[in-house]
């Protein structure tokens, strides 16, 4: 058999050396950005509201949390707790003297205290009532659109079948020297809003994508920063 020559041997070991390493990479990803677009809030405030505010701009306010909690995995009021104080800790870097919320709600279980908001008001020591109506951190975004790496728009079954969650939070506040409904507020999360990459690689089967991608609600760390901002712009419109 005649033996191959030294250059031939160099060239066919690198070829092969090539396809191994083509061989035993990682698979090939195809960039591809979700995007949803944002939810506008819902404002109300009165003109008495704000113009009680501009004349006393550090209130004695208490955070009432009889809020109805929709998530699969946050069912109850104590498993909240880490959310409640951070609107509370928002609330006094606003400037406002926050009162103790279990404290106020047994002052509010004595019947005279619930129907005489003067006692209420003299009993608390408090000013302002912001209770936490609403809280859901499990509002469901769908889509089969999205953009490839050129910016152009593309659907894919795969994706139609993915959920990304979303929540809302919704306030409402009452002036207790005049029992008066002094606003309502409710603010969104809408995730993706900048674009998140959903990307699929090659060797990925439909069970595998929706497994590694799918979450019951929004993560704890981005439910905290909405609710910090969410707090933030409730006093921002409280007192524009």
């Amino acid at each position: 058999m005649q033996k191959l020559k030294p250059l031939k041997k160099i060239l066919l070991i690198g070829f092969g050396i090539t396809l191994l390493i083509i061989g035993c990479g990682a698979p090939v990803s195809f960039t591809r950005t979700v995007k949803f677009s944002p939810k506008n809030d819902e404002i109300t405030t009165t003109s008495s509201l704000k113009e009680y505010l501009a004349k006393n701009p550090s209130p004695k306010i208490v955070l009432r949390t009889t809020t109805r909690v929709n998530s699969d995995n946050v069912t109850e009021k104590e498993q909240n707790n880490y959310l409640y104080n951070a609107i509370e800790s928002e609330l006094l870097k606003s400037g406002f003297v926050v009162r103790d919320r279990q404290l106020f709600d047994k002052i509010v279980t004595n019947a005279d205290n619930n129907n005489n908001y003067e006692n209420l008001k003299e009993k608390s020591d408090t000013d302002l009532i912001i209770e936490l109506t609403n809280l859901d951190r499990s509002i469901a975004y769908q889509t089969n659109k999205y953009y490839d790496s050129k910016g152009n728009e593309r659907t894919s079954a795969i994706l139609a079948n993915k959920t990304y969650y979303g929540a809302t939070i919704e306030f409402k506040v009452i002036m207790i020297s005049t029992n008066e409904f002094a606003g309502i507020y409710k603010f969104n999360y809408v995730p993706c809003i900048n674009g998140c990459d959903y990307g699929p690689t090659r060797k990925q089967t439909r069970q595998e994508l929706d497994k590694s991608e799918s979450y019951e609600a929004v993560e704890e760390d981005k439910l905290i920063k909405f609710v910090k901002n969410a707090t933030n712009q409730l006093v921002s419109e409280m007192r524009s």
